[in-house]
């Protein structure tokens, strides 16, 4: 079986599957030979992957450049939503397993099973030529449900155990800043936590991370900002990849060639969550819209800025209540689906000293709720310092192989936004830090 060159990446089978309707069980092979096994072994909606694994893996997971490879996922949507159970039968080696959790991360994991074969089987088809078509319906009624929560065994966390043995622990990726990945590295399935006063640069700096993420490793982001309207947004994005001002000024802008060159980037990578008709922006709104941009470009980043902005979708008793539990939701909302989650949130008004410098505010600062730091996967604040510089403080990191509780300072370029290292380094030599820790919070 081959695609030829320009045919259409859809499904295979998928038009025949809408031709049935009112499918309530869909079955996803990795092969054409695959899907005709199990059709011709028994009576079920059964469709192919267009274009089989993906070739480029890393670290048992799908190299973000063949993330445009999944548009078929997307073009199924109708089908896939109307069904209540998804059974993916790829194949069982470690091409196979990537492609199962990608379809599972983009599909929604609630939904889908997966199947177990025998141990001389690497796939349907082997199972058809050497148990017969009885063997190939037993394998696909006896599909299980993927892990999502609840109580497992051992043998439900093998492979992974088998994988750190082998590997040890994967650090994060890179920020694209050095002295920044001295603090912390970008992991996906976890939640940052981002506060710092207003006009402190916490937005901007998020926006140089997805840009230096989507320019290093290829990721794409889905986007709910209430204080940026997305086309001030796209302008501001487009300073940073280009390195010149999108408006007139002191300095030479853009060229229109360069603007429209940027545009063409960002539709690639960036996917704005705008609540248009006027209703209140609820947390229920915004992971709809982020579990749909999962499964139409495979985003692997989701910034949420700033939280105040968020409706509570259901009466609580008091703020901390509804704080704690929209961040319960996030975190879920982060690991089942594969994301790394920034989420921004003000803190409250922080004291000032006798020379008028503000305190730098953590996690225990932010207003509302201590949840903001016991939820937090990663902690960070961006704060303007008495000489105008932005620091950058990192105030938690839950996994030590990620990075480390610290503070850098990085230059801010107001013409193109963009961030960049300091060309030089005020940290504190360890020597005096223990001296002046009762201080740390004033600089």
């Amino acid at each position: 079986m081959f695609t030829q060159d320009g045919a259409a990446r859809t499904l295979w089978g998928i038009d025949a599957v809408r031709k049935q309707g009112g499918v309530e069980l869909l079955v996803i092979t990795e092969g054409e030979y695959d899907a005709l096994s199990i059709a011709s072994s028994m009576d079920v909606a059964v469709v192919s992957v267009p274009n089989g694994a993906p070739q480029k893996i890393s670290n048992r997971e799908i190299d973000p450049n063949e993330d445009t490879k999944f548009a078929y996922v997307w073009d199924a949507k109708d089908v896939i939503n109307d069904c209540r159970k998804v059974i993916l039968v790829t194949d069982s080696d470690e091409a196979g397993e990537a492609l199962r959790e990608e379809l599972a991360r983009r599909i929604g994991r609630a939904k889908c099973y997966s199947v177990t074969y025998p141990d001389d089987c690497k796939d349907a088809n082997d199972v058809l030529k050497k148990y017969g078509e009885d063997a190939v319906k037993a394998l696909v009624q006896g599909a299980e449900p993927m892990p999502l929560e609840g109580v497992y065994t051992v043998d439900d966390y093998k492979v992974d155990v088998k994988h750190l043995y082998s590997n040890g622990m994967m650090g994060g990726l890179s920020t694209g800043m050095p002295s920044v990945d001295e603090l912390f590295t970008i992991k996906q399935g976890q939640l940052s936590v981002v506060t710092g006063v207003p006009g402190s640069g916490k937005s901007e700096f998020i926006d140089q991370l997805m840009v230096n993420l989507a320019q290093k490793y290829d990721w794409k982001f889905a986007v709910a900002s209430f204080e940026n309207p997305p086309p001030l947004h796209i302008a501001k994005l487009a300073e940073k990849i280009v390195g010149k001002p999108f408006f007139d000024g002191l300095t030479p802008r853009m060229s229109q060639q360069e603007a429209d060159d940027a545009l063409d980037y960002i539709h690639d990578h960036w996917m704005f969550l705008e609540q248009r008709g006027g209703e209140a922006t609820t947390l229920d709104s915004i992971l709809d819209r982020a579990q749909q941009s999962v499964m139409r470009m495979g985003v692997r980043g989701l910034v949420i800025d700033p939280y105040n902005y968020i409706a509570q979708s259901q009466k609580v008793d008091n703020e901390h209540q509804g704080i704690n539990e929209m961040l319960t939701r996030l975190v879920s909302f982060a690991r089942s689906n594969g994301i790394h989650i920034w989420f921004i949130a003000h803190p409250a008004k922080m004291p000032t000293d006798q020379d008028g410098k503000t305190a730098v505010p953590k996690g225990m600062n932010i207003s509302g709720s201590a949840a903001f730091f016991a939820k937090a996967d990663l902690g960070v604040t961006v704060h303007q310092n008495k000489n105008k510089e932005v620091e950058v403080h990192c105030w938690k990191v839950r996994f030590k192989w990620l990075g480390s509780v610290g503070k850098t300072t990085l230059h801010y370029d107001i013409p193109t936004g963009r961030y960049s290292e300091a060309k030089y380094d005020i940290r504190m030599p360890e020597s005096i830090k223990s001296y002046q820790e009762k201080d740390e919070d004033w600089f």
